[in-house]
């Protein structure tokens, strides 16, 4: 298919480039391991060839099968593993999106009051979207990066993901985005990398210790307590399974003393000891 002029698109204001595009195409060979960037960005991600593993939290991992999509909410930390080689289509978007002229996505929040989320919910891709992704695959290849273009194939995506699932559907694929305290849930992941304490966290919300944990569990339904231990426990093991840190490196970012105090850590929450977790995590990527 002829694409004319593509220089004059190229040079336009309002020509996107890589991320900044609202549809990105994502190659990723067998075995590579690719961890999250734009952690700024919720992106619904459609899986189009290929057999990939996304692993998020501690221990927590799912297989999301081609012609299925996920949600990717901003803030989350996850690391994707493809055991043969994958594409995938990511489409970025804000959390008060409307999925048409008259419905919103945060109106789908009622759908699934009292529900508790424990994964990511895949939604397959029904007819219509089926039908709508090679044309529009065809054009990303071409490089056509118009912004225009994009914003009007993102309201055509939303509006087939209005008319072909039901609302139920729907609140269960949007769940981590959806909820009334949407401010006060971004400044808590936003911070929760480098916070780990309660007191110090309710500081920066400038909000008494009371109303803060208050608030907390009726954001996160957990405690703030759990659940920074919870993810204070995922970035260590991250770091020191995925990253080229130095113990005490990872020590020293995560407010360890010393790196026995990291050690201490880890034999309690993982059994093991870093130097241990390290070594399986080299001996997994081998295998």
């Amino acid at each position: 298919m002829a694409f004319f002029y593509k220089n004059e698109h190229i040079s336009c204001t309002n020509y996107a480039e890589g991320f900044s595009k609202i549809f990105s195409l994502m190659e990723i060979s067998e075995g590579t391991v690719v961890e999250r960037r734009h952690l700024d960005t919720t992106f619904l991600v459609i899986v189009l060839e290929g057999d990939i593993e996304v692993r998020y939290g501690i221990d927590k991992h799912f297989s999301p099968r081609p012609g299925y999509m996920f949600l990717l909410p901003k803030n989350e930390q996850v690391t994707t593993y493809a055991q043969k080689s994958a594409t995938l289509l990511l489409c970025s978007f804000v959390s008060d999106l409307k999925l048409c002229s008259r419905f919103s996505i945060q109106q789908l929040s009622y759908c699934v009051l009292g529900n508790i989320i424990q994964s990511p919910y895949c939604l397959k891709l029904d007819i219509r979207i089926q039908r709508f992704l090679p044309l529009l695959i065809s054009c990303l290849k071409e490089g056509l990066g118009c912004v225009h273009y994009h914003q009007i194939k993102r309201d055509e995506l939303f509006l087939y993901l209005r008319a072909g699932y039901t609302k139920k559907e729907l609140a269960l694929f949007f769940y981590p985005i959806l909820g009334k305290d949407m401010e006060f849930k971004d400044f808590i992941l936003m911070n929760s990398r480098t916070l780990f304490d309660v007191k110090e966290f309710a500081v920066r919300a400038n909000m008494s210790l009371s109303t803060f944990n208050r608030r907390f569990k009726e954001t996160f339904n957990d405690t703030a307590k759990n659940w920074l231990l919870l993810r204070k426990q995922e970035f260590v093991e991250h770091d020191i399974t995925l990253s080229n840190l130095t113990f005490n490196e990872i020590a020293e970012k995560y407010s360890f003393s010393s790196t026995s105090y990291l050690v201490t850590f880890c034999k309690k929450y993982f059994g093991k000891t870093p130097n241990e977790l390290r070594k399986e995590a080299l001996e997994k990527e081998i295998e």
